[in-house]
């Protein structure tokens, strides 16, 4: 296994059997829907990339990836009426998915004659965002060659993701990286300093709720805009307005949440399809005196130096704190941060109306993940998944309206220090 699909496998060890890794991809399909050619679509998918048919598992005592050979694929298929869909579809991305069985289970709900919801599951050791915009492309062009009589126009892989395992053990990590590191999480702050609204059973994992922000077209060319003049991506604007509200409700002069990053970037992983990303930490410091220009410029450089020492898998930086045990889950990361401003072709299927859809998880990987999603309008659309059995939604929606609001202040005032933005905060403890 790669170190970071080692890492996923060994927490769902814990978890028995309730992974919070359970990823998905859904579209709502209305017309004559060939059955048949979707199924030979999804199952060109998963020979053509031998991860979504590769069993994760144990061997004389070391965690292997053990690819299959190439099978038919059957969708499993059920029928709901309209006013059952929402609980139906939570139902069926919740089934648990053995990794020592198979990664990937896709659906077929039919709601309607007319009308089916499409669901894959799959687990998050064989995919990543930029995996689920390969899948989604591929689906398109292979239904439509399977329907229209045509040859499927596909290059051949250079790379599967068992190929880029074997070369990443084999490289091992840099020692620089991982001393890199060590200093970044030495005594690390606590990540999400909003108080809970209750302690939340003591089993885990917990259950997870969803609460969507809209970011509109204005704001968004607000962030942009502050982007250019902060010669920095609206990634760091975002990541570093996230920093300014974890400071003003917490208490110490430091905050530190999570972001995905990409550990691709040659061609020959860019077709592929796996779990090729790494969460990294952002820690960050800040005071009252601090102006979001002053912090914007502090976290590009953290960005950038978490980004040249990419490598160090996020199990590993746990261990670094000590702390991985404590409370029963991971403290070094309960707040996570992704900003998706990827170009995605938009879905369809010929004779088709097709439409993507978004299906909150089942349970909850930490206290938030705040996931800003680009709409071709300019603004975002914030998929924001919280601990449901911590916190009210009543609270998350107040948090993440805080946070909208704080980042509209910011890049229309970027030299304004923090302390003076207070009114923009309301809590009960912090500053």
């Amino acid at each position: 296994m790669s170190r970071e699909q080692e890492s996923l496998w060994l927490d769902d060890l814990i978890w028995d059997g309730q992974s919070i890794y359970l990823e998905s991809w859904a579209c709502r399909i209305t017309g004559s829907l060939d059955v048949a050619a979707l199924e030979w679509t999804i199952g060109q998918i998963v020979s053509r990339h031998e991860v979504l048919r590769t069993r994760l598992t144990e061997r004389a005592g070391e965690p292997v990836q053990i690819v299959a050979a190439p099978a038919s694929v059957r969708l499993a298929q059920l029928s709901c009426p309209p006013a059952e869909l929402p609980g139906a579809l939570s139902r069926i991305v919740a089934e648990p998915l053995d990794l020592d069985e198979t990664p990937i289970r896709p659906w077929l709900v039919r709601v309607s004659p007319a009308e089916v919801v499409l669901v894959v599951q799959l687990h998050h050791a064989v995919i990543d965002d930029w995996s689920l915009n390969v899948f989604q492309r591929e689906l398109m062009h292979l239904y439509t060659t399977r329907l229209l009589g045509r040859p499927p126009v596909l290059e051949p892989l250079p790379m599967q993701a068992g190929d880029f395992a074997v070369a990443q053990q084999a490289e091992g990590l840099d020692p620089a990286d991982v001393g890199y590191w060590r200093e970044r999480v030495r005594a690390a702050p606590r990540s999400f300093p909003i108080p809970p609204d209750r302690p939340g059973p003591e089993d885990l994992p917990h259950r997870a709720g969803r609460h969507v922000l809209t970011l509109g077209p204005e704001l968004g060319r607000a962030v942009r805009a502050a982007g250019r003049t902060l010669r920095t991506t609206p990634f760091t604007v975002f990541a570093a307005a996230m920093a300014a509200l974890l400071w003003q409700y917490g208490e110490s002069d430091e905050v530190i949440f999570g972001t995905p990053v990409s550990l691709r970037g040659t061609a020959a992983v860019d077709g592929m399809i796996g779990f090729l990303c790494n969460m990294l930490p952002l820690r960050l410091r800040a005071s009252r005196a601090t102006s979001f220009r002053e912090l914007t410029r502090a976290t590009r450089a953290e960005v950038l130096g978490a980004m040249a020492h990419r490598t160090v898998p996020f199990s590993h930086l746990v261990r670094m704190t000590g702390r991985e045990a404590e409370d029963g889950q991971r403290p070094l990361c309960d707040v996570i941060l992704v900003v998706d401003d990827m170009s995605w072709e938009p879905f369809s299927l010929p004779g088709l109306t097709a439409e993507r859809i978004h299906i909150a998880p089942a349970r909850a990987k930490c206290a938030l993940i705040v996931s800003l999603v680009a709409g071709e309008d300019g603004g975002y659309t914030g998929l924001c998944d919280y601990d449901a059995d911590v916190y009210e939604a009543a609270t998350i929606a107040r948090v993440t309206g805080r946070y909208a609001a704080l980042l509209a202040h910011c890049v229309a005032a970027p030299d304004e220090p923090l302390g003076r933005q207070q009114g923009l905060v309301e809590q009960p403890g912090g500053r």
